[in-house]
Parts: C-alpha cells; sequence; structure tokens
C-alpha cells in the first residue's frame, strides 16, 4: 500500500483568499453570460474558459506568483478553444443547431482536463515532465476525491440553506426562499461555496487519505471476483458462440462497462507499483492474470460489436465517440495482457504487473491527443458520419428515402448539405423519384420536412394505395369507405401517408377486436426501429371512421424479437385479450370545468 502523501504543500491564507476570489469571480461571470444574449455557441465557449482553465490553476496553485501555474492555465484555455472553435464553425456553417455536438464538446473537454491534470500538477511538483508514476497515481486518485469532497460541501451548504427557507415558509414569511432562489443568489453563493469547498478538501490531506485507501481496499476485494467472471465468461463462449451477443442492442456498451471496472479494480490494487508481489495467494494471482490476459477477448468483441453496427446502419456522431472509446480500451486491454502474461514469464522473482506503469502513462498521452482529434476535423464525427450515409445512399439509391435525406442534411453539421450537392451529381439521382426527394431534401428549411412536407409522386391514386398496403391471408380487407376515410388522413397526418411511398411495408389487419361487432383495422408499418407502432382506426357510434391512436409493441428489445414481431404481424398471427377488470374512475373537475378524473388501473400480482 502506497504511503506517498501528495507532492504539494497546503494552500497558504493568500491561496485561500484567491480561490474564494476566484470563485465569486466565477459566479458573476456565469451571472453576466446567462444574461449576456450571446448565442449558444459562444456561451458554451465562454462558460468553459470561465470554469476549466480557473479549477485547473486552482488544483494545482501553491502560490498565486508563479509563471508556471499561469502558463498552465493558458493551456487549458488554448485547448478549451481549440475544442470549442470547432464546434463554433461547424455551426456557423449547419443548417441546425445540434445539441449532440454540445455534450460531445463537454465530455471531451472535461475528460482531458482530468487526464491532464495530474501532469501538470507533478511537473509543478518536481520541475520536470518525466515524473514518477507513483506521484500520478496518487494525483489522479486526490484530484477525484478533492472535486468530490468539494462538491459534496456545495450540496450539504445549499441544503441548509433550503433548510432554512423551508423552516420559515412554515410561517408564511416567503422571504428567504425568494432570496435563495434568486439567480444572482445562486451564482453567486454557488461560486463562493466552489471555491471554499475545493479550499477545504484541498487541506484536508487526510481524509482524503483515508478515502482513497477506502477505494483501494474496495477494489483489491472486487478483483478476484470480476476475474472469476471474466475467465469464465470468456471460456463460455467457446462453447455458447458469440450469436446470443449480436443479438442484443448493447453488446458494446455492456462489454466496454466490464472492461473500464476491470482497468479500475486492477490499479486499486496495482497502486503506485511499489509493491514486490501482488498481494494475492498463488491460485489468485494465476486468476487476475488470466482474467488481464482475456480482456482482448473482451475488447476485440466490442469492436466487432460496433463494427456490425456501423456495417448495417453506417457512421453516426454517437459510433464514432463509442468506435474511438472501444479502440482506447483495446489497447488499454492489449497492454494489461502483455503486462499480465510477462509477470507469469518473469515468475515471482520481479515486482507484479512491472509494464502496467508505462502502459498506463502512455495510454493517458494517446487519450489527451484523441480527445483533441474528436473535436477537430482530424476525427470529426459528423464528417465521418456524413461520408458514410452518402456512400450508402450512393451505393443504393432506391434506399434514399425522403427521411433519410433529409436527416442527412440536418444532423451531420456543415458536412451534411455538402454530402447531398455530391449526390446531386452521381448518375443514381439524376432522374425519378431519387432526383425528386433529392431536390426536396436540398430545398428544405426544416428538419421536420419529411413528417410535414409528402413527395408529388407519393400522392397516388386509390387502386395503388390499395395495392401497396398488403393484408394477411385469411383478413377480411377494409370497406372503400375506409380507404376513402384513409386518403384524408393521408393528405393530413404523416403516420397515414408513411405507407404511400414506393417500398413502404405496410401491413393492415383487421378484426373485432372490442366486441362491438364493427370491424376495426391495424395499420402497421414494418420497419426495425425500436418498440413496433400501430395505427387502431374504428367506427364511431354515428358509423363513421375514426383514428382512436397508437399501438406501441414492448418487449421487443432485441434485433431478433424486431423481427419476430414483424414476421408476427406480416402473417396477422394477433389475438386481442379482453380486460377482466374495468378502469375505474372518481368524477373531478379543473378550474375551467372540464371533467378530468381520478382513474384507477389494476396492478396485476406477479
Amino acid at each position: 500500500m502506497s504511503t506517498l502523501s501528495l507532492p504539494l504543500d497546503r494552500p497558504l491564507a493568500q491561496v485561500r483568499n484567491g480561490m474564494l476570489c476566484m470563485g465569486l469571480l466565477q459566479g458573476l461571470l456565469a451571472l453576466a453570460l446567462v444574461h449576456s444574449g450571446l448565442e449558444r455557441d459562444w456561451q458554451a465557449l465562454v462558460l468553459l474558459l470561465i470554469l476549466q482553465p480557473p479549477l485547473f490553476m486552482a488544483m494545482t496553485v501553491t502560490r498565486w506568483r508563479d509563471g508556471r501555474l499561469w502558463a498552465g492555465g493558458a493551456v487549458m484555455a488554448v485547448v478549451v478553444g481549440v475544442m470549442a472553435g470547432g464546434m463554433i464553425w461547424g455551426l456557423r456553417h449547419s443548417p441546425w443547431e445540434d445539441s449532440r455536438v454540445f455534450v460531445c464538446l463537454g465530455v471531451a473537454a472535461s475528460l482531458w482536463w482530468f487526464v491532464a491534470l495530474p501532469w501538470f500538477q507533478a511537473f509543478m511538483a518536481h520541475g520536470r515532465w518525466r515524473v514518477p508514476y507513483a506521484a500520478l497515481f496518487v494525483l489522479a486518485w486526490n484530484n477525484a476525491l478533492v472535486l468530490a469532497l468539494a462538491s459534496l460541501c456545495v450540496q450539504l451548504v445549499w441544503g441548509v440553506l433550503w433548510l432554512w427557507a423551508g423552516l420559515f415558509a412554515l410561517v408564511k414569511v416567503e422571504f428567504f426562499v425568494t432570496l435563495f432562489s434568486a439567480q444572482w443568489f445562486v451564482f453567486v453563493v454557488t461560486g463562493l461555496l466552489g471555491g471554499l469547498g475545493l479550499w477545504l478538501a484541498r487541506t484536508q490531506q487526510r481524509p482524503i487519505q483515508v478515502m482513497r485507501q477506502t477505494l483501494l481496499a474496495l477494489g483489491r476485494l472486487l478483483l478476484p471476483l470480476l476475474a472469476w467472471v471474466l475467465v469464465f465468461f470468456v471460456l463460455a463462449l467457446v462453447f455458447t458462440g458469440v450469436e446470443g451477443l449480436w443479438a442484443t442492442r448493447f453488446a458494446a456498451v455492456l462489454l466496454m462497462g466490464v472492461l473500464i471496472l476491470q482497468i479500475w479494480v486492477v490499479n486499486a490494487v496495482y497502486q503506485d507499483g511499489a509493491a514486490a508481489q501482488a498481494p494475492y495467494a498463488r491460485v489468485l494471482r494465476w486468476l487476475v492474470d488470466a482474467s488481464l490476459i482475456a480482456m482482448p477477448v473482451l475488447a476485440t468483441l466490442a469492436c466487432v460489436a460496433i463494427g456490425l453496427r456501423v456495417q448495417q446502419y453506417g457512421w453516426t456522431l454517437e459510433r464514432v465517440w463509442a468506435a474511438a472509446a472501444a479502440g482506447v480500451l483495446w489497447l488499454y486491454a492489449l497492454g494489461y495482457a502483455c503486462a499480465a502474461a510477462h509477470s507469469v514469464r518473469q515468475g515471482a522473482a520481479r515486482p507484479w504487473l512491472q509494464w502496467l506503469a508505462p502502459v498506463n502513462q502512455a495510454m493517458s498521452l494517446l487519450v489527451l491527443a484523441l480527445l483533441l482529434a474528436l473535436q477537430t476535423p482530424v476525427l470529426d464525427g459528423q464528417r465521418i458520419s456524413a461520408a458514410s450515409q452518402r456512400e450508402r445512399l450512393r451505393a443504393d439509391p432506391s434506399q434514399a428515402t425522403l427521411e433519410r435525406l433529409v436527416d442527412l442534411k440536418w444532423r451531420h453539421g456543415p458536412y451534411g448539405a455538402a454530402a447531398l450537392d455530391a449526390l446531386a451529381q452521381d448518375p443514381g439521382f439524376q432522374t425519378g423519384e431519387a432526383r425528386q426527394r433529392l431536390d426536396l431534401a436540398r430545398a428544405s428549411t426544416t428538419r421536420h420536412v419529411a413528417t410535414t412536407e409528402p413527395l408529388p409522386s407519393e400522392r397516388v391514386d386509390l387502386a395503388t394505395a390499395q395495392e401497396r398496403i398488403q393484408t394477411p391471408a385469411g383478413m377480411q380487407r377494409p370497406q372503400p369507405d375506409w380507404w376513402e376515410w384513409w386518403m384524408l388522413q393521408a393528405n393530413e397526418h404523416y403516420w397515414a401517408r408513411q405507407c404511400l411511398s414506393p417500398g413502404a411495408d405496410c401491413v393492415l389487419l383487421s378484426g373485432d377486436w372490442d366486441q362491438d361487432q364493427q370491424i376495426d383495422h391495424l395499420l402497421c408499418k414494418l420497419e426495425d426501429r425500436g418498440n413496433r407502432r400501430c395505427r387502431l382506426s374504428a367506427r364511431d357510434a354515428q358509423g363513421q371512421w375514426q383514428d382512436q391512436g397508437t399501438v406501441v409493441w414492448t418487449g421487443a428489445h432485441t434485433a431478433e424479437e424486431n423481427r419476430m414481431t414483424r414476421d408476427l404481424l406480416r402473417d396477422g398471427r394477433i389475438s386481442a385479450e379482453p380486460q377482466r377488470w374495468p378502469e375505474w374512475h372518481l368524477p373531478h373537475q379543473d378550474a375551467a370545468g372540464h371533467s378530468r378524473p381520478f382513474t384507477g388501473r389494476l396492478t396485476p400480482v406477479h
């Protein structure tokens, strides 16, 4: 167990006062930003500049008059500027402000901040960039705990303040509720509390050490159990195969989660690498080494799972980030497997997992470079996804529905419109319906055009519509008045119009499901997109057709189950189970006098 203490002096009074002033200034600047009227992309940049560079310095400072400290803050500001600059440029040339890019920016900047911080702190403490791994280990763990303790301090004080306001509100004194919820008060007090909490956390080294040792001890207990699970899971794959993994929709996420947990518990046991031997008996050490050697198998399966989704549906912004994460975890797994193999070959004569420290150091630098690349044109997810979707549509123009073309324009940043322009030069999009859909997508002024503006070619006659909508064998075709009603609905509602487009796969089911001696109809579009939805129509009391709402088929979580529901609907294998118990109502009217009864439904006992 490492006993290395934090290689930073306890902040002096000047440092404490500087942290409090910094927190107050951050709160005031954030308040000014809210009322600045800046556009959302510029607000994101300014907010990151307000928060991250000062916090980068506050986590490191031992004295404010240190040029290296301010240089570090300037570097952090440049990194934020580069990351946010790419986002701002993309939004300035995009037809729509995609909120996903803000999430990507926040994740990338925060991870870069956290990974780079221990390196900068160690440099400040040792005066050089080549620092002992033990220092990086302690700093990284302490940073996480300091932030957690500072956050807890802010939350506790706010809890006390709201308890204060609540007590006075009981006696009809609303002054404190109004004061504590005022925007200026929230920003100023939160900034002050953040600075105070950070100072308290950085000065309480003993509690930080105790929490760190507790977490490390927990990791030491978890590692043998997790190693057992990993080894036997890999062995089970030999007999079960991997088809079950591909049938799920979350295999990659689950496998990467297991790998992240394995990396955490291994580092909790390895710590700073000072221990001469593994803290386990020989059998448990073999088990742990075997689990490390098996890590590349799980990492490869995660990469293959993402690759299969890309092969089926092409790249998206989310899949680019998922692939980057899977690639990093694969390299981690390979490095840990090599460290374990080397440790087994060296035996007990050498320190356990001797290569783990250089693997962690190299991977942290790679992560910093990768995060920068993901926020610049080098690995821009929107650029990659736009090129991927463009090539998929170019390879098969018959799949270029209006919805997909509009999605290409509006959800791929500045590269979507350019992708549509490139398709306009492709021979497959020069004539026919493909060209009409492409022109409509290029001229679209809203990303919802696919649900509001049908193509002229989609305005088909009744006979063509009846040919495109299939009815399972043995089920009754609708009466002519239903078709006339449905064609009227198609002029106003997308749920009806979606079955008019060429190539639409729709089925119409019929049955007397409410036992009123009248035939009801269920119109379903058979697409593999999450829970399948159908539209129910029935006659009202006057004998007129009326839209009853949407039927959602739940329980189909995997791709195989989704295909099963599609085939069952296509074959008309549907039944209705009447409910024995009704829905109970308690009479109630709202303030406007409208009837809004309270409803009660029976929840079956399982």
